[in-house]
């Protein structure tokens, strides 16, 4: 394994006020926190020193001084020595510690669809949509844990992604095209007429609310409709990122999870800490809770790694012969969950290199980047501010917050309006509260404080290249827009920029009576933006690569080529490539499984396929310009596969994509935002080569949506 870095300490390495910082090896991050050495030292990568002036070693300083210590923002390396729920002694609380059983067993869970069972059809549930998402529905490790799209759907919806001709990964998740329609005109962009209420909305007899509310008084009455429970599970804020869950005392955008069970929109009724508390709402809010475990008992996989994951709970339900229920429960499956969460973080990004000393890690302008990211926009320094939100290890605390390296002791702190409009999905919440004022009033509809309307809590910036929709609102689409956004400093949305709670960091950070915004120049918007996006980027989070600290975020090797690396498992009938239960992993609906490559469906009789023209180049080549018209009222997805079937021997298919394990040579067209729509049409070539003399070619041509190689 390659070293990266070594250290050398110049003679002033003792001056008082500095800490050192090491790397030893590969990604591997070793701190000696609170050792007050110089970090006026010289960094050594590949035997060349570190250069003089504005150099990287100078700015490892700068921030060192400007956070209180570089041990501050570092990762730590190893799962258990994350931050975790702790007793009263400060020991960690045996309920949720972190085992590498439990981690796994979580993983599993969250990527597998046979947990979504709970459908409900007097609620307007779809007993077709059963067992068809899952947690990875809404966060993919391709989309830095969120969903990638500006409407999220869980159960009720169909399609995972697409790749188009470049390789790039496009998220693609909407609604069932069998769900009931319940409207003649559309309420938001993209509303396909089938959603009746946000996930997170109830309606009872005498409220309106979120699912705190039915725990409240006074009493609201019987519930009459929720989103919970109905045809389409869809949240109005943009789905957050899961990327350092265990460095937060509140999750959700609200603060909605971790908060105490008393307050006037808590909902907590076991006081658990954020990520266990997030689990449960998550297991009630996407169709699981009551109905998951029953499930999850059937499989020999699950009742094996359940045991492994809680041999405390395994003995009990031993003892009471054989008992299920007190092994594999709702409260089980949050712990597992909880623990995952916990686990999801990025270690080895250029700025994660850059922290434990490799001086090549940051490019020149991300450095200067950093530089002001780190720098304060008040006071004349001329620089972003960032960090003053944006620190600790996850970049999602308050800089002065006493404990800004685990999961924070302040709360409030950690909530802000920056002057923002809706999500569009709350055209929903409109018309069901039968109010057309309604607003997203974020932190306020939890604590019940007016100090506290259109607050949202800091996230963490970390992955944020995959991520395409930004803020709750999901109205931003790249990194450089945010920037751009907090470099004007001028409110989207007029009322929340009315609003007394807006804050003077987002209007006027270089203080009172400057002008709005940071006031930083186009190049500076790029440094910044380039810092952001591509420091703070680590692609293990995506891609499994066996050789760094960061775990992939979705189910790779490790965790499901169970005859390699867990034939214990194999042996009890897991199959590899799927989760324990068998299912596909994260969706398992039909568009879903095309997406994956997992089947095919034949759209042959959807299309009309005309040859347009054909040009015999000589006696050896041909080729064919061929047409294909969606003649259907219905779609055609992902890619579109052109089977060139019946071809004489010796002829050959030049410019083929790839061939079925039939041996049929089969051509990928890459369609435009992944969809043939009824009426288009889309065009390509076939080239032909080793012709029969004097003979006209002749082929059928069968037309196939999915990705992958059939």
């Amino acid at each position: 394994m390659k070293t990266m870095a070594t250290t050398s300490l110049p003679d002033d390495s003792k001056r008082p006020g500095a800490r050192l910082v090491t790397a030893v090896r590969y990604g591997r991050i070793v701190v000696r926190a609170g050792l007050r050495t110089a970090l006026a030292v010289s960094f050594v990568l590949s035997g060349v020193a570190a250069a003089q002036g504005n150099s990287p070693t100078q700015l490892r300083e700068f921030i060192d001084q400007q956070v209180g210590g570089l041990d501050k923002m570092i990762v730590p390396l190893h799962d258990a020595d994350l931050p975790q729920p702790r007793l009263a002694d400060s020991s960690v609380d045996p309920r949720f510690a972190t085992t590498e059983a439990k981690r796994y067993l979580g993983k599993q869970l969250f990527h597998d669809p046979i947990r979504t069972a709970r459908i409900l059809p007097s609620f307007g549930g779809v007993l077709a949509t059963k067992q068809t998402a899952s947690c990875g529905s809404c966060h993919m490790g391709e989309a830095a844990s969120k969903a990638g799209t500006l409407l999220n759907f869980a159960v009720g919806g169909e399609g995972r992604a697409y790749t188009d001709a470049a390789g790039n990964f496009i998220p693609r998740r909407r609604p069932r095209s069998d769900l009931p329609v319940l409207r003649q005109f559309p309420l938001f962009p993209g509303d396909a007429l089938v959603d009746e209420i946000p996930t997170l909305t109830d309606i009872y007899a005498l409220a309106v609310g979120s699912p705190a509310r039915g725990r409240k008084l006074p009493d609201p009455g019987p519930l009459l409709r929720t989103g919970r429970l109905d045809a389409l599970d869809s949240v109005a804020r943009n789905a957050p990122s899961a990327i350092g869950a265990a460095f937060n005392n509140r999750l959700l955008m609200g603060g909605f999870a971790g908060e105490p069970d008393d307050a006037p929109g808590g909902l907590n009724p076991f006081g658990f800490p954020a990520p266990e508390s997030v689990a449960l709402l998550l297991l009630d809010a996407h169709r699981m809770l009551e109905f998951q475990s029953a499930e999850l008992q059937t499989f020999a996989t699950y009742r094996k790694l359940f045991r492994e994951a809680f041999p405390d709970e395994a003995a009990q339900a031993d003892a009471a012969g054989g008992n299920l229920d007190l092994l594999i429960n709702d409260i089980t499956v949050l712990r597992a969950t909880a623990t995952f969460l916990r686990t999801a973080v990025t270690r080895n990004t250029p700025w994660d290199r850059f922290l434990s000393g490799d001086n090549a890690a940051l490019t020149v302008a991300q450095r200067r980047g950093a530089k002001l990211f780190f720098t304060p926009a008040s006071g004349g320094a001329g620089g972003a501010g960032c960090y003053s939100c944006h620190s600790g290890p996850m970049l999602n605390k308050q800089v002065d917050d006493p404990d800004v390296a685990g999961i924070g002791r302040f709360v409030e702190e950690n909530f802000y309006n920056l002057g923002l409009a809706d999500h569009p999905l709350q055209a929903l919440n409109a018309v069901a509260r039968n109010d057309p004022n309604f607003r997203d009033d974020g932190r306020r509809e939890i604590t019940g404080r007016d100090s506290d309307a259109f607050k949202f809590r800091v996230l963490t910036l970390r992955q944020l290249k995959d991520a395409r929709f930004f803020f709750h609102n999901g109205l931003f689409t790249s990194v450089k827009d945010v920037v751009k956004y907090f470099n004007a400093g001028v409110p989207q949305d007029a009322q929340a920029g009315a609003a007394a709670t807006l804050t003077t960091r987002f209007t006027h950070p270089r203080g009172p009576g400057a002008a709005p915004g940071l006031g930083l120049s186009g190049d500076q918007v790029d440094d910044l933006t380039d810092f952001i996006e591509n420091g703070l980027y680590d692609p293990t989070f995506v891609q499994f690569d066996p050789n760094s600290p960061t775990r992939t975020f979705q189910l790779s090797d490790p965790d499901f080529v169970y005859s390699k690396y867990r034939p214990d498992l194999a042996a009890v009938g897991a199959i590899d490539g799927r989760p324990a239960s068998g299912r596909p992993p994260d969706n398992d609906d039909a568009l879903s499984r095309r997406d994956m490559g997992l089947e095919f469906l034949d759209v042959t009789g959807q299309t009309a396929v005309t040859l347009v023209s054909s040009d015999r180049r000589n006696v050896r080549s041909q080729t064919d310009r061929q047409r294909v018209t969606n003649t259907s009222q219905a779609v055609v997805d992902t890619h579109l596969l052109m089977l060139v079937e019946g071809l004489p021997g010796g002829v050959r298919l030049v410019n083929a994509s790839g061939v079925t394990r039939s041996g049929v040579p089969y051509l990928r067209i890459f369609l435009p935002d992944g969809v043939l729509r009824p009426g288009e049409t889309a065009v390509d070539d076939l080239l032909f080569d080793v012709l029969p003399r004097g003979t006209p070619l002749r082929y059928s041509i069968r037309l196939l949506s999915g990705q992958g190689n059939p």
